[in-house]
């Protein structure tokens, strides 16, 4: 699921930003461009006073809580994958490496600052607030290639989410329907029969590991099918492939950190 999120700096994460202020920064709907590095000057405090659950519309806020209360065993959690992105049309290749680190908040919700480099270099930041990491409920970019660094976008209305999507079982299908800006998107999982160990994805990894797989629909029409996987020992969803009809994403786990 996780829908706009899983894209990078060129769609790997589609993420819209705003910027912050020289000192601790006021909340800005419409901010002016800033640099990237007024952002990341004061990251940790811009963090901490823009996402935060009590910011999204009471509906997105309660469509959570009926889909059940969540926890994460872990205050600090980085995640390293590398994705290779094949442009159908143009018969071209591109590797990113993406580095997050989730801080949960509480109920589920995970801040999470990704870091994204392209042919290895440095080409985005990625500022989130999602569900485990499932489904994003505030994001921005910033393109440290160009320095720019944009408005918030938040999830607006969020409806028809499946009760016990937080701790999925074999099997079973969810359903989502989200709106960003009156963009109106669908979303159908379904869990694949059976979990494996999670150190088939990752010799370290402990626990299992459920792989779901995502149709993403908008105005009637397939957008992307997603691959992701649930890790049980974390408690978080990765997206780790996305196929569209222009390109196709594959990804893998490189390293995971608990503190």
């Amino acid at each position: 699921m996780r829908t706009d999120r899983t894209r990078w700096g060129w769609t790997l994460i589609a993420l819209g930003l705003s910027a912050c202020a020289a000192s601790p920064p006021p909340r800005i709907e419409h901010a002016p461009l800033l640099s990237v590095a007024q952002v990341t000057r004061h990251l940790r405090t811009y963090m901490t006073l823009h996402y935060r659950p009590a910011q999204l519309p009471r509906g997105v806020r309660s469509a959570l809580a009926r889909a059940g209360r969540a926890s994460v065993p872990f205050h600090r959690l980085v995640v390293t994958r590398q994705f290779v992105r094949h442009d159908r049309a143009r018969g071209t290749s591109a590797t990113a490496r993406v580095t997050d680190t989730f801080i949960p908040i509480g109920d589920g919700y995970l801040q999470d600052r990704e870091r994204v480099s392209i042919n290895a270099v440095p080409a985005a930041l990625n500022l989130n607030l999602s569900f485990l990491g499932l489904l994003s409920l505030e994001h921005q970019h910033l393109s440290e290639r160009s320095g720019v660094v944009r408005a918030p976008q938040r999830l607006q209305q969020l409806s028809g989410l499946t009760p016990g999507i937080a701790h999925p079982q074999p099997g079973h299908h969810y359903h989502m329907t989200l709106r960003w800006l009156g963009r109106r998107t669908q979303e159908t999982c379904i869990a694949r029969r059976h979990e494996r160990p999670a150190s088939r994805l990752l010799a370290e990894l402990p626990g299992r590991a459920l792989t779901l797989l995502c149709t993403i629909k908008r105005g009637g029409s397939v957008r992307s099918r997603n691959r992701m996987v649930y890790l049980s020992a974390y408690r978080i969803f990765l997206i780790l492939r996305r196929d569209t009809a222009s390109f196709t994403v594959r990804g893998r786990i490189e390293s995971i950190t608990a503190g």
